[in-house]
């Protein structure tokens, strides 16, 4: 795999930047300002050179479940392949603390922004980065629960994955060693809410 471009996909609106379906948003915001919640441009196309590589970074100008069709426009207008992107999204089933990367190669996903995702580039051989947000409590909705916000902790333990989860996705743009890194984020005894 060569990862060429990165995309944080949540809702552009303001008010719900700082939700937990935001958190893709959020790590696009930390590698591109080196600030977890500060305001990009939506729908521009970063571009940075990360260990001596071109990498496009870029957020749809839209809501979360509607993303398929603006990747679909990127992906066409660099002339991409599906396994050059790096598709970053919140994962309600993976612990707060935690960093998930995979390939869907035939799995079924949960997730409305990726299945829109699949809708439009039709093969599922791109890649994810899930950042954990945990499930709600049985009392609260779910769509009610990602579109809040974290608490304090919950924010400071998403942020730390965050943090560490930029560093093995620097890694691995440099050694395009999937398999390795996804061993290391996979881990069930790497736990990013500890020290």
């Amino acid at each position: 795999m060569c990862i060429k471009i990165i995309i944080g996909i949540g809702n552009y609106i303001n008010n719900l930047l700082f939700t937990r379906h935001n958190v893709g948003i959020w790590w696009i915001n930390k590698i591109i300002n080196n600030e977890y919640f500060k305001n990009i441009i939506f729908g521009k196309l970063y571009n940075l050179n990360i260990k001596k590589k071109n990498i496009y970074f870029y957020v749809p100008k839209t809501y979360i479940n509607n993303v398929g069709k603006y990747i679909y426009k990127i992906k066409n207008k660099l002339n991409l392949k599906n396994n050059e992107i790096l598709i970053i999204h919140d994962e309600i089933n993976i612990n707060k603390g935690n960093v998930k990367i995979k390939n869907n190669f035939g799995k079924k996903s949960t997730h409305n922004g990726i299945k829109n995702i699949l809708k439009y580039l039709k093969k599922d051989n791109f890649y994810q980065l899930r950042i954990g947000i945990g499930k709600p409590k049985k009392k609260k909705k779910l769509k009610d629960y990602v579109l809040s916000e974290p608490n304090y902790k919950e924010k400071y333990i998403i942020c730390k994955s965050i943090k560490k989860s930029i560093k093995y996705i620097k890694i691995l743009i440099k050694n395009n060693n999937f398999k390795f890194i996804q061993n290391i984020l996979n881990s069930k005894i790497n736990k990013y809410n500890k020290n």
